[in-house]
């Protein structure tokens, strides 16, 4: 049975389904789980319009950082709950479906396992989600947990 599960982490609903699924796996096989999380900016970002003016206010790096951290603060509690022993974290940075499928092989994990849907809006359905990415590209077992 697996012996390393990576499990990316959004905070989204899908995400929090697919930790759930891949902590009862970590609790009964003594597996090591390690959470992923990669911050991007949110689709739905501030536009302010003043007058004829609109300027879109961005999420700042530590604004992302600061929500990345929490996100994999609940989910290290939430593998815990489930009897997990050994939970590690990662916050790469980049593409996530390239950080995703570039971490598993420098961890050796056995396993990914990821929500069908994140927190990526219409443009996801358009050009292929991250999971759909990550399965076709990923050397290990991936399972895609709706």
């Amino acid at each position: 049975m697996s012996k390393t599960i990576l499990v990316p982490v959004d905070g989204s609903e899908h995400s929090r389904k697919a930790l759930a699924f891949a902590a009862e796996i970590c609790g009964k096989f003594d597996a090591k789980l390690v959470l992923l999380h990669v911050p991007q900016s949110l689709p739905h970002d501030r536009t302010l319009v003043l007058g004829a003016a609109a300027i879109t206010m961005h999420s700042t790096g530590d604004e992302l950082a600061a929500i990345g951290s929490k996100v994999l603060d609940a989910a290290k509690q939430l593998a815990s709950q489930h009897g997990c022993k050994e939970v590690e974290t990662l916050t790469p940075s980049g593409d996530p479906a390239q950080a995703i499928v570039k971490q598993a092989e420098q961890i050796g994990a056995d396993m990914i396992v990821m929500g069908s849907r994140g927190l990526s809006d219409i443009k996801g359905l358009l050009l292929g989600s991250v999971s759909h990415k990550v399965a076709h590209l990923a050397h290990c077992t991936c399972v895609t947990v709706r």
